[in-house]
């Protein structure tokens, strides 16, 4: 439910795909229009480590507050009207929102929106889809 949606969360401890909800995030966005063969996808983070899995609290001089984001794999939220369409997409999307995707790093632009990191992504440039985005690394 939007109503208990708790922003900071994700902006300080990065995404928990345990208690991570799609369907939450893509309606934060529904109010944002996206143009023309563009996605908008947002970007993975890892979570934050502020015990280690022994029970150890880390003091905040150790943990990574300013998180590093693995800009080439995120969510997508939404596309423009005229995305996966034409000859190039001979049979139909390759993704949809709510998908784990794959793409080349510095390929478009990043922003934060509501703290969150985005990016817009042409439609061609999505490469891959992957069920766990906590698995890719650089």
């Amino acid at each position: 439910m939007i109503e208990n949606f708790e922003k900071k969360r994700y902006e300080s401890f990065g995404i928990d795909l345990n208690n991570f909800c799609k369907e939450t995030m893509i309606k934060r966005f529904e109010n944002v229009h996206v143009t023309g063969i563009n996605v908008l996808i947002l970007i993975y983070k890892m979570p934050v480590v502020t015990v280690t899995n022994k029970g150890v609290y880390l003091p905040p001089t150790a943990v990574k507050t300013d998180l590093e984001y693995n800009s080439m794999v995120g969510m997508i939220l939404k596309a423009g009207a005229d995305a996966y369409k034409g000859e190039q997409f001979p049979s139909g999307p390759y993704a949809k929102v709510g998908d784990w995707v794959i793409f080349p790093r510095g390929s478009s632009l990043q922003a934060k929106y509501e703290d969150e990191p985005i990016i817009m992504v042409e439609d061609f440039k999505i490469k891959l889809i992957v069920e766990d985005p906590s698995k890719v690394s650089r």
